[in-house]
């Protein structure tokens, strides 16, 4: 079994452009010296038709990005990720979408759903949570 290296693949395509069977080509390459099975030919053959991929697109999520998601939650670490993505649009111009944002909090580590009350979590929220309470005492409900 013979290794085919790039030039020789190269030579099978081009003869095969020019309209040679698969047979014609193992013939051609046995004069030269290089056996190879008509398999072989084929799968050089279906490389030649194949386009090469697309290159990908940059990754929206650069670590300066990352860090500007990370100081937005540090100012307030209750936002939601649509928040932090409309804060990311309007403040820093910069456009990535709402699954991509919750990756970046993720992996930053910053753990929490949408945001609730929770009446003992934040300080910074007493004052409302005091206003609440009071509303509801107003209004009869039950604490």
């Amino acid at each position: 079994m013979a290794v085919i290296n790039a030039q020789v693949s190269e030579l099978i395509r081009s003869l095969r452009k020019k309209g040679w069977t698969t047979s014609a080509i193992a013939k051609h390459l046995a004069t030269t010296g290089i056996r190879a099975s008509l398999r072989t030919i084929q799968r050089h053959c279906l490389c030649a038709v194949v386009e090469k991929k697309k290159g990908r697109k940059p990754r929206k999520l650069t670590s300066q990005v990352m860090e500007i998601i990370d100081s937005i939650l540090r100012t307030d670490d209750e936002l939601s990720e649509r928040k932090v993505k409309e804060l990311l649009q309007s403040r820093h111009n910069i456009t990535i979408g709402l699954h991509s944002v919750r990756k970046a909090v993720r992996t930053l580590g910053w753990n929490f759903g949408k945001p609730r009350f929770v009446p003992m979590t934040r300080g910074k929220n007493k004052d409302l949570r005091v206003i609440q309470a009071q509303e509801w005492k107003a209004a009869g409900r039950r604490i």
